[in-house]
């Protein structure tokens, strides 16, 4: 978790400081939707998770699986969210080692759902049936 925090930190504090200057037409619009994507996509998952909610990758003891909202596009719409919304912090900060290290979010949340699929496999019999349903982790039709 530390590791996370420091990372989304990195890219808030190098887009502050503009290492390398990023000249992309239009990329305060695109940067602020999709920043805007990451809030409703993580709001509208965390809403679905509701009491199963938690920050660590493993799930509560009394927590339920859910399918549902979308949890039907994606296993790890929170993860997603937190990749939009970084790449629209770091394009509106306007540095390409920060969109960089925002886009580095995916393999990095790829790899933690894998740790993460291990403990929820091992808690709800159906994780394994909702996998082979919902084939992507983070992006619809890609990853």
């Amino acid at each position: 978790m530390a590791v996370q925090f420091a990372w989304i930190a990195a890219i808030v504090g190098i887009g502050r400081v503009g290492l390398v200057a990023l000249s992309v037409p239009g990329r305060l619009w695109i940067g602020a939707v999709l920043m805007a994507a990451g809030v409703i996509l993580g709001l509208s998952a965390s809403l679905f998770l509701g009491r199963s909610l938690t920050p660590y990758p493993k799930p509560l003891a009394a927590g339920t699986m859910i399918e549902r909202g979308p949890y039907r596009l994606v296993r790890h719409p929170i993860y997603t969210a937190v990749v939009l919304g970084m790449t629209g912090i770091a394009l509106r900060g306007g540095d390409w080692i920060a969109v960089a290290l925002a886009i580095g979010l995916l393999p990095f949340f790829f790899a933690k759902s894998t740790f993460e699929e291990r403990h929820l496999v091992a808690q709800y019999p159906s994780y394994e049936e909702y996998r082979q349903r919902v084939r992507r982790r983070l992006v619809p039709g890609l990853l």
